[in-house]
């Protein structure tokens, strides 16, 4: 018995752990991750209704240089959550906002899609009815040396 924990002893204090940036290092780029849960027959109507709302402004940020991508994602299978939305940005530092940012996103936002602003808000006011926000995280790609 005294030998097997002697190996054991052994065996971890001569194992190598693993390093940060030796081993591994986190990718400067960061993803916020929302999680959401779509009523039952009801995402595909959210998934068109994402179009002209979510999408619309992830496309004029991605133009104007504010992220790096986004997307979204779905499950084929009955459970919930069953979408799963990405926002990439440069770094930590992309993510934070700003005045700037914000009135050039809405000035081009209102440059495209101005005129449909109020049948907009009612897209976005009858989301909470098929919807529920399941989870919101800031993640990072490892990258493995």
């Amino acid at each position: 018995m005294k030998n097997i924990f002697l190996i054991a002893i052994l065996f971890f204090a001569f194992s190598s752990f693993a390093e940060v940036y030796e081993d591994y290092a986190p990718s400067e780029e960061h993803v916020q991750l929302t999680v959401v849960s779509v009523e039952p027959n009801y995402l595909d109507d959210y998934l068109v209704k994402l179009k002209r709302t979510w999408v619309r402004g992830m496309e004029i940020q991605k133009e104007l240089g504010y992220i790096v991508d986004y997307s979204v994602y779905t499950s084929d299978s009955a459970n919930s959550p069953n979408v799963w939305l990405t926002i990439t940005y440069e770094n930590m530092a992309a993510m934070q906002p700003s005045e700037e940012k914000y009135k050039a996103v809405n000035k081009e936002w209102m440059k495209r899609h101005g005129d449909e602003n109020e049948e907009i808000d009612e897209i976005s006011k009858g989301y909470e009815d098929i919807r529920k926000m399941v989870d919101s995280q800031i993640i990072n790609k490892v990258n493995f040396k």
